[in-house]
């Protein structure tokens, strides 16, 4: 194989491998984080929307609010909406694609600095059907993974080429994908500490020789690089309150235990989990979509393991810096592994997630070379002697690709997702709240309330979890025990307005009106931009003849102007009030709203009826 280029022959091999591998995962439904964020987001229906895309944060919700900024990647769902509506099959073929793309661009990029052939179609061969994968590829939107590390690779081959004599063109082009993946997901902003890796690897002399090459022949990117991320970082201060999440926004200690420790401890920590992804990338045996609060095991500053882990990483690192002296690819393949690691290692600042496969992806392509150089050597032409070690990486690849493609089945329902989820992760509060939800959407409220209360047996202060507890009880028909779980919800997060929903609902199943009333009350004092409990309340005091109701209405209405029940619900108490022309009114704007909405034609004709005279 001849250094520096990708043969057509490589290329059609690793793209096979790739749609071999995920071809069972092409006819799978949206899942998870799916829904919200594609199949039931309303700013990605239309083209008349994208300035929601662009103006707000990753999940939608108020200014201010969140952590992640992704309009680039909302934009590729948008563009997919628009050209074939909610079919979720698109979507997956789209993101099988974006593998294919960043595995050879990745392979481009190995022989591009001089890494020996066979190494790079091996380490390519790996990452194309390496099963830490699935999550970031078989999940819709683990696109973001796949598309900011393609972007982030195309950053990394055009910034070299440009820097190679190619011209200007080609470096400004390297800061527009850098710039696209920025906006893709957040850890890409680490691709120019990746090019300073790459220009290292490619620097004749010494190693401080070598550093100091590398620092000022790609200056002209890194500073280009630095104002794009400027202007990315002020993007988010504008969307999300601050360049990286507001003051008032914090992280979920369910999702990311890491994040109120110290910062000594949660680098130590850190450091432990580091080893927890070299195993699963070595041994992927055991998969799980989920490692939140408590199944990962912390540790303390008094813990030896802690400390061996944190020492041999930099003994690690050490040894793979010394290493490019004698430019072993597998010295290479580590430091770009750590490198491409660090945003979401949590050891310079806490993330949203304690672990995650899907964050894998594109450091696992380090790893890969490492296999790969080890696996088939580090030569640039394999020996008759090396046909043992290439049937031993053909079983290896063989094996890992059955892995993904029995994984890939995982993602494709919710009850699949979840069922696998407390299977494999038992201790994880989260993957019990996430299967006792999906049980209760498909009508099993006992299995449901077993596992919400498992859910808070793990993690006793998840106000989710207890409410989740109480919703269940009160399907049951057990009103007070729901009472007391959205009560406990509501002392664990006192601002939580489903807690006192809930719980007036559970008061009105009392008979307790008067409790019922508190409780909406309290929870509108807390959330006074809370239509469910303004709504029900309205309700509550219609229902008591209350004079306060007609105030209520109009709270909800002006929370929600368009809300159709909270309009017709108002136009209703007009109705008994006998005010029944401003209740027509008050009908015919929500049919002009929505022509087929039953109740509101039903109401009209009872209002009609009544103005009717007589015989």
């Amino acid at each position: 194989m001849n250094r520096g280029r990708l043969r057509f022959s490589a290329a059609l091999l690793l793209a096979g491998a790739c749609l071999l591998v995920y071809a069972n995962g092409l006819t799978g439904g949206f899942t998870y984080d799916d829904k919200a964020i594609v199949r039931d987001n309303p700013r990605i229906r239309a083209p008349g929307r994208i300035d929601q895309v662009f103006g707000t944060q990753y999940f939608g919700g108020p200014p201010g609010s969140g952590t992640a900024y992704r309009p680039v990647l909302l934009l590729s769902f948008a563009l997919q909406w628009w050209l074939h509506g909610g079919n979720a099959v698109p979507f997956h073929v789209a993101n099988v694609f974006l593998h294919i793309v960043a595995t050879l661009l990745f392979v481009m990029l190995l022989l591009r600095i001089g890494i020996p052939s066979p190494a790079a179609i091996a380490a390519g061969l790996l990452f194309a059907v390496h099963p830490i994968h699935v999550e970031a590829v078989t999940s819709v939107v683990g696109r973001g993974e796949t598309q900011a590390a393609a972007l982030v690779l195309g950053y990394l081959l055009l910034g070299l080429r440009g820097l190679a004599g190619g011209g200007r063109w080609w470096l400004a082009l390297s800061l527009v994908l850098y710039f696209l993946a920025l906006l893709s997901k957040e850890s890409a902003a680490v691709a120019p500490a990746l090019l300073f890796l790459c220009l290292v690897w490619k620097a004749e002399g010494n190693l401080p020789s070598r550093f100091r090459q590398a620092l000022w022949r790609g200056l002209a990117v890194y500073v280009g690089s630095g104002v794009v991320l400027l202007f990315v970082l002020r993007a988010r201060a504008w969307v999300l309150g601050g360049p990286i999440k507001s003051a008032e926004t914090g992280i979920f200690e369910l999702e990311n235990p890491l994040a109120p420790l110290a910062p000594l401890t949660r680098a130590i920590n850190a450091c432990v989990i580091f080893f927890r992804y070299l195993g699963r990338l070595a041994f992927p045996l055991r998969l799980s979509s989920d490692e939140s609060a408590w199944s990962i095991r912390l540790v303390t500053p008094h813990d030896l393991l802690g400390w061996l882990a944190s020492l041999l990483i930099v003994a690690l690192a050490v040894a793979a810096v010394l290493g490019l002296r004698q430019r072993m690819p597998a010295a290479f393949g580590f430091l770009f592994l750590c490198v491409a690691f660090l945003p979401s290692s949590n050891l310079v600042f806490p993330t949203g997630t304690i672990f995650a496969e899907r964050l894998a992806y594109l450091p696992s392509a380090g790893f890969c070379l490492v296999a790969a150089s080890w696996l088939i050597g580090a030569g640039d032409e394999l020996a008759a002697s090396s046909r043992r070690r290439v049937w031993l990486l053909a079983a290896l690849a063989i094996l890992l690709a059955a892995r993904a493609i029995v994984r890939n089945p995982v993602w494709a329902s919710d009850e699949a997702l979840f069922t696998n989820m407390v299977w494999v992760s038992p201790e994880s509060a989260k993957a019990h709240y996430d299967f006792a939800y999906m049980s209760g959407e498909i009508g099993n409220p006992r299995r449901a309330l077993l596992h919400y209360t498992r859910a808070t047996q793990i993690y006793a202060t998840y106000w989710d979890a207890w409410a989740g507890r109480g919703r269940m009880e009160r399907t049951l028909g057990h009103a007070e025990a729901a009472a007391k779980a959205y009560a406990e919800s509501i002392r664990i997060a006192p601002k939580y307005d489903n807690g006192y929903f809930g719980l007036g609902l559970a008061r009105e199943d009392l008979g307790d009106k008067k409790g019922a009333e508190e409780a909406y009350r309290k929870g509108l004092r807390a959330n006074p931009r809370s239509l469910p409990l303004a709504y029900r309340f309205a309700l509550l005091l219609t229902a008591e003849k209350a004079r306060a109701a007609p105030h209520a209405w109009l709270w909800a209405l002006a929370i929600e102007p368009t809300s159709l029940p909270a309009r017709l619900g108002y136009a209703a108490w007009l109705r008994d009030a006998g005010r029944g022309d401003e209740a027509l009114r008050q009908v015919e704007e929500v049919l002009r709203r929505s022509p087929r909405y039953a109740p509101a034609l039903e109401l009209r004709k009872e209002i009609n009826g009544r103005a009717r005279p007589a015989g």
